[in-house]
């Protein structure tokens, strides 16, 4: 069941407006086309969507196993997946790695030909949701027969590629109940002899009651396995999915059987239908100690599945050599191949950039309506294409925002911090969710570049609310600067600056900044006063498990066990962590006697006791 895919302010006197944008991800220039407001809308799957899934996945004839509704719900962690309906057919969004991803539309019931062109709008509505959020278009698990139709519609679009190592792996359900045959003979002769050394031994349905047996099962499982895996990260992820879906028994509508020998429980399995006539197996865990016990669930299990279910889907080998082996050794009827399909051409060639760049200081004129000197000031010497976040409609940028680096000193440390400056979008534009989209996709490309912490300041009163939306809280102050503060050398600035516990640092080309800007005030406005008020700044956690290593450095005599929600713009987040001794741990494993929070209340739980500071940010 491990089902992990790898694939690959602005700033000045008071006049920073922000509007909303989308972007640019990694080096990715997106062109978008025929932008309105009909984007897809997308939410977060839930135990509650079991209905609207199953209403297409079950009379379909889509055999993968992504499409079981117990790893659709017991996988959400990991992936942060997400699902829509458009125009009859069901759409998932979901990441993998660094990078957002779909599976194919699904259809309700059966194709038919006069399906293609409604398909083939669907994904090109995808196609423009991945570029709106940053994204070449990637979509995951993708049956052959849908190739073609692919080829067809986006000629010279897509590199369309094989993925061996979650081919599914699925068998007749009569094959796995009689392992008749004489390919099977070995399999029969583990079962045979199993019965022959537990001639008492019992097959139960697997039932609420018995779920924390099975979790002792697994637990002897995992300690003999992770002897040569050191309980990989895989295997952890994998006893939380198992642990979700036994927690949503009921509403999951899983099935299972068990193994049990002189009253104890030594074997279970579990799984959820696909469709009316395949049933995804997503767990078999035994008890080694009794040999042949992963044999005698297997047959039993199917024996004593309901009789509709004609195949048996159980999953992929995740190209580990002694799984492959093991699903070969059962001869399966089907190996059902599936692709991956990625954009041809989604790279930003480098002659762009001045384009690009030029196109962001227009976009940036038209929104904030500064003078022109500031300008200069900031596109000359603070902004760098690295920073710029864009997003492009018929290759002419219509959105952008930059992310400026800095450093948080934090009492004793120093800690990667991001500064969001100059988010703006061309009037038409702004009212199609792009702030959302924006900043979402932000956040997700500043944890992969080991940022901590995002820090900004609202331009006006209403943006408090929705950055607050967007996971910030008012944990942070923009205090004055110092005095005289173009007479300072940067050492007598510095060590002014770290006096402070917890404040953005300048750099001393940063500072050479301010004290131009300053210049340039007071050329343009000679009566003009330097800001001597606090103004409320907003903070965000970009990086939980960094941003709670400091705070259990700083406390060291709290032991609490964490639980990170809700985090949809990143969800590596989403997880546990127990603070204990001045440490961290993150695992996957559900912890007792936690403490739930969302990203915005572990802001508030981490700075509680602490001042944050930021000055002369151009604002």
């Amino acid at each position: 069941m491990i089902r992990r895919y790898t694939i690959l302010f602005h700033p000045y006197k008071n006049k920073s407006k922000p509007a909303f944008a989308s972007l640019k991800f990694s080096g990715y220039l997106c062109n978008l086309n025929n932008v309105d407001n009909n984007m897809i809308k997308f939410h977060d799957v839930k135990t509650t969507d079991r209905e609207l899934i199953q209403r297409y996945t079950l009379c379909g004839d889509r055999m993968n196993c992504d499409l079981s509704f117990a790893n659709i719900i017991s996988w959400r962690f990991l992936y942060n997946t997400q699902i829509a309906e458009v125009d009859g057919f069901l759409v998932f969004r979901f990441y993998t790695g660094h990078h957002l991803a779909y599976m194919a539309p699904v259809w309700k019931c059966k194709w038919d030909e006069g399906m293609r062109e409604r398909f083939a709008a669907v994904v090109r509505q995808m196609r423009d949701d991945a570029i709106i959020l940053g994204h070449p278009f990637l979509m995951l698990g993708v049956c052959s027969y849908m190739t073609k139709i692919l080829e067809e519609t986006f000629p010279d679009t897509f590199y369309i590629k094989p993925d061996r190592d979650h081919f599914d792996y699925i068998y007749t359900r009569e094959k796995l109940a009689t392992l008749s045959g004489k390919k099977l003979q070995g399999k029969r002769n583990h079962c045979n002899k199993f019965r022959k050394s537990f001639p008492n031994y019992e097959y139960r349905p697997l039932t609420k009651d018995m779920i924390p047996e099975c979790i002792a099962v697994e637990e002897s499982w995992r300690a003999v396995t992770k002897e040569d895996t050191d309980e990989s990260e895989e295997l952890s992820e994998e006893l939380r999915s198992m642990t979700r879906v036994f927690d949503l028994w009921d509403e999951i509508g899983a099935l299972g059987g068990t193994i049990w020998v002189d009253g104890k429980l030594i074997a279970f399995t579990f799984g959820c239908p696909i469709t009316n006539m395949v049933f995804d197996v997503c767990v078999e865990k035994a008890d080694t100690a009794y040999e042949g016990a992963f044999s005698i669930i297997n047959q039993e299990f199917a024996q004593h599945l309901p009789e509709q279910y004609e195949y048996m889907n159980r999953e992929e080998d995740l190209g580990i050599e002694g799984l492959r082996y093991a699903k070969l050794s059962y001869k399966p009827d089907i190996l059902l191949e599936k692709n991956v399909i990625m954009e041809k051409y989604p790279l930003a060639q480098e002659e762009t950039q001045e384009e690009i760049k030029e196109e962001t200081i227009a976009l940036w004129r038209d929104t904030f309506h500064d003078v022109e000197p500031f300008i200069q000031l900031y596109f000359s010497r603070v902004f760098k294409p690295e920073y710029n976040v864009i997003c492009q409609v018929d290759q002419h940028t219509v959105a952008a925002l930059q992310t400026l680096p800095y450093t948080m000193k934090y009492y004793s440390e120093e800690v990667r911090t991001a500064y969001i400056s100059g988010v703006s979008v061309r009037e038409e534009y702004r009212k199609q969710n792009m702030g959302n989209n924006l900043m979402s996709q932000a956040h997700f490309r500043l944890y992969h570049k080991d940022i901590v912490f995002a820090t900004l300041i609202p331009a006006e009163e209403w943006l408090y609310d929705w950055y607050a939306r967007c996971g910030y809280t008012r944990n942070i102050t923009c205090t004055p600067g110092p005095k005289e503060i173009d007479k300072m050398d940067f050492k007598t600035f510095d060590e002014w600056q770290r006096k402070k516990d917890c404040v953005l640092l300048h750099d001393e080309e940063g500072l050479e900044i301010i004290k131009e800007d300053n210049r340039l005030t007071l050329t343009l406005n000679p009566t003009e006063q330097q800001e001597t008020k606090d103004i409320p700044a907003m903070i965000r956690v970009i990086n939980a498990e960094k941003a709670l290593e400091l705070y259990a450095q700083r406390h060291p005599e709290r032991t609490e066990n964490i639980r990170v929600y809700d985090d949809s713009d990143i969800p590596m987040n989403n997880t546990y962590f127990q603070i204990k001794r001045g440490h961290v741990v993150r695992t996957n494993r559900p912890l007792p006697n936690t403490r739930s929070l969302t990203i915005a209340e572990l802001a508030d739980y981490i700075f509680k006791d602490d001042s944050l500071e930021m000055n002369l940010m151009l604002n």
